[in-house]
């Protein structure tokens, strides 16, 4: 298994923290892909092997590098299987590369806590609503497969390639980036579910992450095993709690987190936990 992680200089505490995470994940079978875009990293780690890579000009956000880092690391590291993570996760106890693996033409990945996220603007006192319906009519898709999935984190293999293809080609297209508003809401993520749901996706990892930035919800998942609970924590404009647990037991990462400090405290309690496993 190939784990891929990319940063830039401001958020390589984070990357730092997540691969620290993994520190009893590694199996000799494991590496570790860390690009570093713009920036020279000294970080070392086992399995680790560190890639440093420039700036894309034609990219308006930090997120659309995702998509042709997966591809790249395809040719770089043929026929193996795949994983791509985000720098703000950290990997829970229940974490097992092996149950990540799969032999799907699309990449697996996770649900959210709400299923139909969209971002939204207000002018006049009048809000304009922006989700994926407009580029699933782009792209002549008419309805989805399976319930929209977050790209912070999702595995794939070799039998993926077409569709990493064109989720790259869409992560570079003009057209749609000088319009990401309107096409990309959620920047690559919308691509991603639209690439999914032409296919037909039907298989995905389910509830695997809670989406977090506390280490008292990361207990509440460790340690009292919560199911079906939303961690009051987290709310949006809308009054929607995007901090949900679904079951504990079926929680592989959290995503979220961005404090240096608070990853860090969160790091060092999954690592006890792990290590009195």
């Amino acid at each position: 298994m190939v784990l891929i992680i990319y940063s830039d200089k401001n958020c390589e505490h984070q990357a730092i923290s997540c691969i620290k995470s993994l520190k009893y994940k590694i199996t000799p079978d494991v590496k570790i892909v860390y690009y570093t875009i713009g920036f020279k990293s000294d970080f070392s780690f086992n399995n680790l092997q560190t890639i440093q890579m420039q700036y894309n000009p034609i990219y308006p956000r930090f997120h659309y590098y995702k998509a042709e880092l997966s591809l790249f690391t395809m040719d770089i590291f043929p026929g193996e299987d795949y994983a791509f993570t985000d720098t703000d996760v950290l990997f829970s106890s229940n974490f097992d590369f092996n149950k990540v693996k799969h032999k799907e033409a699309y990449p697996l990945a996770c649900y959210g806590a709400f299923e139909y996220p969209f971002m939204w603007e207000e002018k006049d006192g009048i809000k304009t609503i922006f989700d994926e319906t407009l580029l699933m009519k782009y792209c002549n898709v008419p309805e989805r497969s399976q319930r929209y999935v977050w790209s912070c984190f999702y595995s794939f293999n070799e039998n993926c390639r077409d569709f990493m293809e064109e989720y790259t080609s869409f992560c570079k297209n003009k057209y749609l980036l000088d319009r990401q508003s309107r096409y990309f809401p959620y920047a690559d993520e919308t691509p991603f579910n639209i690439c999914l749901w032409k296919r037909g996706a039907t298989k995905n990892l389910g509830f695997a992450f809670v989406n977090t930035h506390r280490l008292d919800t990361i207990k509440q998942v460790e340690e009292a095993k919560a199911t079906a609970k939303y961690g009051g924590n987290s709310y949006d404009a809308f009054g929607t709690d995007w901090e949900y647990i679904h079951d504990s037991k079926e929680v592989l990462l959290y995503h979220g987190f961005k404090d240096k400090n608070d990853m860090e405290e969160a790091v060092d309690y999954l690592l006890k936990i792990q290590k009195s496993e």
